[in-house]
C-alpha cells in the first residue's frame, strides 16, 4: 500500500505544480499579482478538505468504542481474536458481515455495516492509517463524489461476494473500500504514468527507462 501511495504522492505533486504553472501564466495574461507556490499550495488545502475521509474515520472510530462497550470493555484472548478485540458473538451484535442472518432473516443492512466495524485494535489502526493518508490523497486530487465511489462500491461488492463465496465465515473491516481506493490510485498512476517521468535536463533515455522499471516493479 504505501509504495502506491508513495508514487500517487508524487503525481499529485507534480499535478499541483502544473496548476501553480497554469495561474501563474493566467495571472500574467491578465495582470493579476503573482502568486509564490507556497501560497498557491496553501490556498488549494484550505479549499480543499478531505471531508469525507475524516468523516470515515471518525465513524469507524465510533463503532469501535461501541463494540468494546457491547463487548463489557473487555478484550478477548489473542487465541480467540489475535486483533486484540471482542468477540465473535459481539462483531455480530454491532453489525458483522453474516450470510446467514442476511439471507433467513433478511438483515440487509450487514451488506453495509462492516465497512465501518473492526476486529480489533490492530485491524483498526492499520485500516485507519491506510484510509486517512490514501483517502485524503485521492479526495484532494478527485473530489469527494469520485472518493465515495471508490470507496464505498468495493466496500459493498466486496460484503457481497464473501457472503456469497464465504458463508461460514463472518467478516468485518473497511479493506474492500480502501482496496477500491488503492484501485483508483494505480488507475490514476497508468493514465498519468508520463506526468511520472517527465525528463529532467541532467537525465539521459537510460536513467529515464530505469526508473520506469523501477515504478513498474513496485507496483507488482
Amino acid at each position: 500500500r504505501w509504495g502506491i501511495f508513495g508514487m500517487y504522492q508524487h503525481l499529485s505533486d507534480v499535478r499541483i505544480d502544473l496548476e501553480w504553472a497554469e495561474d501563474a501564466a493566467w495571472r500574467r495574461q491578465n495582470g493579476e499579482p503573482y502568486l509564490s507556490w507556497t501560497d498557491f499550495n496553501e490556498a488549494r488545502r484550505k479549499s480543499v478538505r478531505p471531508f469525507f475521509t475524516i468523516a470515515v474515520v471518525a465513524v469507524c472510530s465510533i463503532m469501535l468504542f461501541v463494540e468494546f462497550a457491547v463487548n463489557d470493555f473487555t478484550i478477548e484472548p489473542m487465541s480467540v481474536n489475535p486483533m486484540v478485540g471482542p468477540s465473535a458473538e459481539t462483531l455480530i451484535k454491532v453489525g458483522a458481515r453474516s450470510t446467514e442472518l442476511i439471507v433467513a432473516d433478511g438483515q440487509w443492512f450487514r451488506i453495509l455495516s462492516p465497512i465501518i466495524l473492526h476486529a480489533g485494535l490492530i485491524h483498526y489502526l492499520i485500516n485507519m492509517l491506510a484510509l486517512y493518508f490514501i483517502g485524503a490523497a485521492v479526495e484532494q486530487s478527485h473530489g469527494i463524489v469520485n472518493t465515495m465511489i471508490l470507496f464505498a462500491l468495493p466496500g459493498i461488492g466486496g460484503n457481497i461476494l464473501s457472503a456469497i463465496f464465504l458463508p461460514q465465515y463472518i467478516s468485518v473491516g473497511a479493506s474492500g473500500g480502501i482496496f477500491g481506493l488503492i484501485g483508483g490510485c494505480i488507475a490514476d498512476i497508468g493514465m498519468n504514468w508520463s506526468l511520472l517521468f517527465i525528463r529532467t535536463g541532467d537525465e539521459d533515455r537510460k536513467q529515464v527507462l530505469r526508473r520506469n522499471v523501477l515504478a513498474v516493479t513496485l507496483l507488482i
